[in-house]
C-alpha cells in the first residue's frame, strides 16, 4: 500500500480545475475540480477533508469515463475509497470531480485534497486533444441536473458536473476543461439585479466568488496564473441571469448600454488572460435577449479582437426540466452532443 501526498508538482497526477497551485493540500472550489491519474492495482482510496460542516459538497468516480461512485464528503477529514477490488495487473484512468459548486455565502466550505492510497502503482497520465475553459452560471454548474421532474428543492446533491453539458462535450472531444460558474450570476449582475453577483469582476483572480479571510488563506484571491494553464477555447455561457435581474427589477431599455459594456469588458479580460483561445459565446436561450451576445461579439470584432464565435443550443421546456426548471441530465447529453459537434468544426 502506497499514501501519495497530493501537490501540484506530484508526478503522474493531473489537477483539474482552477486553484492556488502552490496551496498544499490543494483546494477544491470550483465545479469540476478534482484530480486524474492512471492507475494500475485493485484498490485506491482518497483522503479528503471539508473544513466545514455545510454545505455538503458532493464528489463522482470515473473509471476510463464511466462513473462508478458518488458520494458526499463528510466534515472533517478521512479516506474515500475511489475503486475497489479491480482486476490488480490491469490500468484504467480514474478522475475525482468535485460536483458541487462553490457557495459564496459560506467562503470557508471547501474540500481538500490531501493524499492518495494505492494498492498498484501510477503510470502515465493519458494524453488530451484540447484544453477548454467554461465560464457560466448555473447551467454551466449543472444545477438541478440529476432531481426528478419538477424538483423545487436547491440541495447539493441535485448539482453534478459529471452530468452537465460542459464535462460531456469535453469527454467527446478528449478535452480537459475548467468550470468557472455560479448560479444566479451573470455578466453585470445576478439574477436579483444585484451587481456584485457577475462573474467579470474576479475574472483574473483563481476564485474571485469567494471573499474573506478563508478564501483569501487558500488562495482564492490570488491573481490567476494563466501562463500555467493556456486553454484553446474558452465557452462563455452567460446572460441568462443578467435578463432575469432585468425581468426583476429593470429595464431592457435602460440596462441594454451596461450589459453591452460589460460583455466588451469580460470578452477582452478572457483575451488578454488566453491570448491565443478561440472565444466561444454560447447564447442564451430565445427569452433571454441572445442578440445582446450576438451585438457584444460583433463590437468585439469591429474592435479588431479575433477568433470569436457565437452557437446557439436549443430552448429546454417543461418536457426537460429536472430541478427549480433547470434543464435535466437528458437534455445536458444532447446539448452536449451539439456543442461537441460544433465544436469539432473551430478546433
Amino acid at each position: 500500500m502506497t499514501n501519495i501526498p497530493v501537490t501540484c508538482q506530484t508526478e503522474k497526477l493531473r489537477l483539474l480545475g482552477r486553484m492556488d497551485r502552490a496551496q498544499v493540500p490543494p483546494a477544491l472550489d470550483w465545479t469540476g475540480s478534482g484530480v486524474e491519474f492512471t492507475f494500475r492495482g485493485s484498490d485506491c482510496w482518497a483522503e479528503l477533508e471539508a473544513p466545514a460542516a455545510s454545505p455538503i459538497f458532493w464528489m463522482a468516480v470515473l473509471a476510463d469515463g464511466c462513473p462508478v461512485a458518488r458520494f458526499p464528503v463528510e466534515p472533517g477529514c478521512r479516506f474515500y475509497p475511489l475503486l475497489l477490488g479491480m482486476e490488480k495487473d490491469q490500468s484504467r484512468c480514474v478522475t475525482l470531480l468535485k460536483e458541487t459548486q462553490c457557495m459564496p455565502p459560506t467562503p470557508e466550505a471547501t474540500v481538500l485534497l490531501r493524499t492518495l492510497r494505492l494498492n498498484g502503482e501510477l503510470l502515465e497520465l493519458p494524453h488530451r486533444d484540447y484544453r477548454i475553459e467554461f465560464i457560466g452560471d448555473s447551467l454551466t454548474s449543472g444545477e438541478g441536473v440529476l432531481a426528478p421532474r419538477d424538483n423545487p428543492e436547491w440541495i447539493t446533491p441535485w448539482f453534478s458536473a459529471f452530468s452537465g453539458y460542459a464535462a460531456l462535450a469535453c469527454r467527446e472531444l478528449n478535452a480537459e476543461y475548467r468550470i468557472l460558474s455560479q448560479s444566479g450570476y451573470g455578466v453585470c449582475w445576478d439574477w436579483a439585479h444585484k451587481p456584485e453577483g457577475n462573474m467579470t469582476d474576479g475574472y483574473e483572480l483563481n476564485v474571485g466568488v469567494l471573499h474573506g479571510p478563508a478564501a483569501e488563506a487558500r488562495g482564492c484571491r490570488k491573481p490567476c496564473d494563466f501562463a500555467a494553464w493556456q486553454p484553446d477555447l474558452v465557452c462563455i455561457r452567460l446572460l441568462t441571469n443578467d435578463c432575469g435581474g432585468v425581468f426583476q427589477a429593470g429595464s431592457l431599455e435602460e440596462d441594454r448600454p451596461a450589459i453591452l459594456a460589460g460583455c466588451l469588458t469580460l470578452l477582452r479580460k478572457v483575451r488578454a488572460g488566453n491570448p491565443k483561445a478561440k472565444i466561444l459565446w454560447i447564447l442564451p436561450g430565445t427569452a433571454h435577449h441572445p442578440e445582446l451576445a450576438e451585438e457584444a461579439v460583433d463590437s468585439a470584432r469591429r474592435a479588431g479582437m479575433d477568433e470569436l464565435y457565437t452557437f446557439a443550443l436549443p430552448d429546454y421546456g417543461p418536457a426537460d426540466y429536472g430541478a427549480r426548471q433547470h434543464p435535466n441530465a437528458d437534455w445536458n447529453r444532447k446539448a452536449a452532443r451539439l456543442l461537441a459537434d460544433y465544436l469539432k468544426t473551430i478546433l
